[in-house]
Formats: C-alpha cells, sequence, structure tokens
C-alpha cells in the first residue's frame, strides 16, 4: 500500500518501541479484537435482515398484525406511529450506523494483527486511541468524552479509507440520517410485500417499492457521505491522540 504523508505527532508516536512482550502478544490481540468485532457485525445484520424472518414466521406476530389492520384505530395507529418508529430504527440505525460501527474496526483490527507479524513494524506501535466529545458519537449516552480506539498509527490509502468510514459509524451525521430514511420505509415495504394472505400483485408492488427505496438511500447516502467527508481529517477522529497506543 502507498503511504500517504504523515501527521509528525503519530509518526513520533509510532517511534516508541513496543516491549517484547506487547510485540509477541499483539497479534493474538489484534486477532482476538477483530473476531469481537465481525461478531458485532453479524449481530447488525441479523437485526436488520433477521427481523423480517421473524416477523413473517411467528404465526402469533403475524395474527396480531392482521387483527390491528382490520380496523380503521388500528391502521391509523401504525401508520402514524408504529411505521414511523421503524423507519428509524430500521434506516439510520439498523442499515447504517450499526453496521458502519463495526466492520471498519474489524478491517483495521486484523490489519494491525497481519501488521503486528511483520518484521518491518516490529519496531513501532501500530494503534492508537482518540476522544470524540459526549453527545457527538453513536451509541449509549455518556457523561464524559468517548474514548475511540483503534486508530493507525502509519497510515496508508487503506487505512485513511476504513477511517472514513469509521468516522461515519461513530458520529453523527444530519444528512446521512435523512438519507438512510427511506431504507428504513423499505423494510416495512418487504415486509408487506412478503406478508402471507396477500395477493401477488400486491406482493409485487411492495417489493418494487422497497427497491426504489433502498435505491434512493443508496444515492441519497453517497452524496451526503461524499459531501461530508473532504472536511474530516484524514486518518483520526481527535486532532489530538490521546490514551495508550499498542
Amino acid at each position: 500500500m502507498t503511504e500517504l504523508a504523515e501527521d509528525p505527532r503519530a509518526v513520533a508516536r509510532r517511534r516508541v518501541r513496543p516491549g517484547p512482550a506487547a510485540v509477541a502478544l499483539r497479534p493474538l490481540g489484534y486477532l482476538g479484537i477483530g473476531v469481537v468485532w465481525c461478531v458485532v457485525l453479524l449481530v447488525a445484520v441479523l437485526v436488520l435482515v433477521g427481523s423480517v424472518a421473524y416477523v413473517l414466521t411467528d404465526d402469533q406476530l403475524v395474527e396480531g398484525i392482521r387483527d390491528r389492520f382490520s380496523t380503521p384505530g388500528g391502521v391509523a395507529g401504525e401508520v402514524l406511529v408504529i411505521i414511523p418508529i421503524l423507519t428509524v430504527v430500521m434506516g439510520p440505525v439498523a442499515a447504517w450506523q450499526l453496521p458502519t460501527a463495526s466492520w471498519p474496526l474489524m478491517v483495521l483490527s486484523f490489519t494491525f494483527a497481519v501488521r503486528s507479524v511483520r518484521p518491518s513494524y516490529a519496531a513501532e506501535k501500530l494503534s492508537y486511541t482518540s476522544t470524540a466529545p459526549a453527545g457527538t458519537s453513536f451509541g449509549p449516552p455518556t457523561t464524559s468524552d468517548l474514548a475511540m480506539s483503534l486508530q493507525p498509527l502509519r497510515r496508508s490509502r487503506f487505512t485513511d479509507a476504513v477511517m472514513r468510514f469509521y468516522v461515519a459509524g461513530w458520529t453523527l451525521d444530519g444528512a446521512m440520517f435523512v438519507a438512510m430514511l427511506p431504507a428504513g420505509l423499505a423494510w416495512t415495504t418487504v415486509v408487506v410485500g412478503l406478508f402471507p394472505g396477500l395477493s401477488r400483485p400486491v406482493h409485487v408492488a411492495f417489493l418494487a417499492l422497497s427497491v426504489v427505496l433502498v435505491l434512493a438511500s443508496v444515492v441519497l447516502g453517497v452524496r451526503a457521505f461524499r459531501r461530508r467527508f473532504p472536511a474530516v481529517p484524514r486518518g483520526g477522529l481527535a486532532d489530538e491522540p490521546a490514551g495508550g497506543a499498542a
């Protein structure tokens, strides 16, 4: 991978030689962290995809949905309350934020695991941790700054590209939130398109609508991503790295 121009502070931190024990153990450490984030990513995908299968295969749930849509009040409640909530949860959260908060960390962990067994990296630190201000990052509310780990000390075009998605997954962006709303609505239209007992034209119409909604989110999401990231510092989440390096 072609190396890019680097922050002198990162170069200085990288030159701090890790101890023999750290050099020996960090391949397993990074590999283990990568496996953990791989599991998190699989769970995130199951939340999005598996929830559709769950709704359609649970007989009690299917009957409950039929009952709610059998009355005007039930239809109004679904359209005005439940569907908007599902649109937000299944779009900005499940379709974008959860997977994008996990796969870059998985990729970086495995990248560091490979680097940690290469002699050319044996004399240097591989990653560092910075912090994001409370309230600006994705995840449970915190009263203090959030540690953002596994950022590369030696940058490359590959790690810079992954870091852009790292930033996107762990910091909040209104334009991306709006861009993912059609995908969130597509979760509901997919359920309707596969729901048992409906006519074939209804199935076809709602599944076609689902494709259109997903494509709309892809187009809007790409635009939001490209608008956002020219202003994001390349290779890091904060101006001043803090915390430990490995």
